[in-house]
């Protein structure tokens, strides 16, 4: 007969559900800078710490990639400061990287997981997004005061996203990470916002990989073209080796539903012993919320998650058994 047992679990990192693999971070101090300035190299040359590899393209001016940095102007909200961050400073030491959209990050084994970075908007981005420009409109504007002149006045649900693609063997995989660096969808202006400081951005769900691919997409556009300028900045870039981590054996098949879910989600799968295994559910920041260990019998298993006490948002599930684990993203409605 099947058990199930649930408690309030300790805050852990789904770092754990990798088989407590070592991590590496790229904090981008390791790059000399002289004070206030950037990466430029006018051969184009990619830039690498570690397993990564930051692609930077360089065409008479920075065409695209990735430019580590530690460029302090929050003043100038003009394409002048392309490098600059809102924060000021790095999340931590002295360097950080400014990132445009269509960057590419690759890496020197197969065997990576992201487990996420730290992020913010920069300047230039911050600055239009909140004013609006000759090209751009303030973000929420209903007047078109603030707006370029070309820009119809009424109400805009208006969002800046980044989204974190991940691709093994030149095959983009289904998981996509998405970030939110400011929004305005929201009925009202109460929960509005325009991200000024640095946020943690979990990227585990991606599994393992050899490239991300960073796209950034606004709600201002022209045609296919984003008015809202396409930078953002990161640090602390962790990576993490999948040397050993191997798929569950004991559960095979396994899936969520429904997904996105409201009060209940359904893990089934199937098992060819009876066996135990750990169920956590963890948010975004690698804090674990829930935890339920369960024996399974052979052949098709259910296991019903409560989720109804959970706030709306992305969590993670990881399913363990005493060698092995898999991870699965819920979106609680």
């Amino acid at each position: 007969m099947k058990k199930t047992f649930t408690k309030l679990a300790i805050a852990l990192t789904i770092a754990t559900t990798l088989n407590s693999q070592a991590q590496t971070t790229v904090s981008f101090d390791t790059f000399t800078l002289s004070a206030n300035s950037y990466y430029q190299d006018n051969s184009g040359a990619d830039f690498s710490s570690g397993v990564a590899n930051f692609q930077y393209d360089w065409q008479g001016y920075w065409a695209n990639g990735t430019a580590y940095t530690n460029v302090n102007d929050t003043a100038n909200g003009t394409y002048t400061n392309l490098y600059g961050a809102i924060t000021g400073t790095s999340f931590s030491g002295t360097n950080y990287a400014t990132t445009q959209s269509g960057a590419v990050i690759s890496f020197s084994n197969n065997t990576t997981a992201v487990h996420g970075f730290y992020v913010t908007n920069t300047t230039y981005a911050w600055k239009v997004i909140k004013s609006g420009n000759a090209f751009s409109r303030a973000f929420g504007d209903t007047t078109g005061t603030n707006s370029a002149p070309s820009i119809p006045q009424g109400t805009y649900p208006d969002w800046f996203k980044l989204s974190v693609l991940g691709y093994r063997s030149g095959t983009q995989l289904t998981d996509t990470v998405h970030f939110y660096l400011a929004d305005y969808r929201a009925a009202g202006t109460t929960n509005d916002y325009i991200v000024k400081n640095w946020q943690y951005v979990n990227c585990i769900s991606l599994g393992q990989v050899d490239s991300i691919k960073f796209e950034m997409t606004s709600s201002d556009t022209s045609g296919i073209y984003l008015n809202t300028p396409a930078f953002f900045s990161m640090d602390n870039f962790v990576t993490q080796s999948t040397v050993g981590v191997e798929e569950l054996s004991n559960a095979t098949n396994l899936s969520l539903f429904p997904n996105p879910a409201n009060q209940y989600a359904i893990l089934n799968y199937e098992s060819n012993l009876v066996t135990e295994l750990n169920v956590t559910i963890s948010d975004i920041t690698g804090k674990e919320i829930q935890h339920q260990s369960t024996q399974t019998s052979v052949g098709n298993n259910t296991l019903n998650l409560n989720i109804e006490a959970l706030e709306s948002g992305v969590y993670f599930v990881s399913i363990r058994d005493s060698k092995n684990s898999k991870n699965i993203k819920l979106i609680k409605l």
